[in-house]
């Protein structure tokens, strides 16, 4: 009881805390300390952690219902189509409550071996974590498209997953104009979103704004050894790729660790140019 006390107590903290970045992001401008990002990555990672051990003692020892088969949360025979074809649902109505139409999703799936569509897309995961990753992707993808004045609601979002002898990878594809690579660097920032600032005092649940999708996505998927890579062009859309492990002893937890190394990136120092970009005020280049 004290557990599941506990882990409800503490639900809100990713959207207090999302708050919190928001007002000190205003306070700040540009002046955003880099080392709070490093900071709310080991934070988040540890919090994954915690809650994923919480999850499992109350599945297997609480008054939570264990799914047959299933070992606490985690899945040892995960569906991967079937997870991504919740989380692109959920995505697309959500979608469609906010802007009254939304983009259809196309999902495939691709073996290497046959060059077919893949029968087998199973592995050891965490249904929720993946869940999490692919309804916050595909949002963004929908959320792009139709706000593009090429997409809009005529091009699709396409899916592909792929399951190679390493990796299963899910890339979702949208049309929804890009991204300039001068903002490549800052899609991970927990400070930045390509996206209005959320009315905080709207009842309506804001579809994006806050710009913590990207980054805690990314988390969930380093957790278990995976990773998120984004590839936009400016003009045309962008592609996100989730990748995770196909073999379940390469899913190890990824977690921080406290050290000198640690700390130093909390060392607050002065940061010289040491690039010079002719004609430009500020001589910073866009990649740096």
């Amino acid at each position: 009881a004290v557990v599941s006390t506990q882990s409800g107590h503490y639900a809100g903290v990713v959207e207090t805390m999302a708050e919190g970045i928001l007002s000190l992001k205003n306070q700040s401008g540009d002046r955003f300390d880099p080392s709070i990002n490093y900071f709310l990555d080991r934070f988040y990672t540890s919090r994954i952690a915690i809650r994923v051990l919480i999850s499992n003692h109350l599945v297997l020892f609480g008054p939570e219902m264990e799914t047959p088969g299933h070992c606490g949360i985690v899945d040892p025979s995960l569906d991967v189509r079937d997870i991504v074809d919740e989380a692109a649902s959920t995505a697309r109505y959500l979608c469609g409550q906010h802007y009254g139409d939304c983009p259809p999703v196309q999902i495939t799936t691709f073996d290497p071996k046959t060059g077919n569509q893949s029968v087998d897309n199973e592995i050891v995961y965490i249904a929720s974590h993946l869940h999490h990753m692919v309804f916050e992707l595909t949002k963004n993808a929908l959320r792009a498209s139709v706000e593009s004045p090429v997409a809009g609601t005529d091009h699709p979002v396409n899916i592909m997953i792929v399951t190679g002898k390493k990796d299963v990878s899910i890339k979702i594809s949208d049309r929804g104009g890009g991204i300039p690579m001068r903002l490549h660097d800052h899609l991970f920032d927990y400070h930045y979103s390509t996206a209005p600032e959320p009315d905080l005092d709207s009842r309506v649940p804001p579809l994006a704004g806050f710009g913590y999708g990207l980054p805690l996505s990314r988390l969930y998927a380093r957790y278990l050894n995976g990773n998120i890579r984004l590839m936009s062009v400016e003009g045309y859309g962008t592609d996100a790729v989730i990748y995770l492990q196909k073999i379940s002893e390469d899913a190890g937890e990824v977690l921080p660790l406290f050290n000198k190394t640690s700390q130093a990136k909390y060392q607050i120092g002065t940061m010289v140019q040491d690039w010079n970009v002719a004609g430009s005020s500020t001589n910073k280049p866009i990649w740096s």
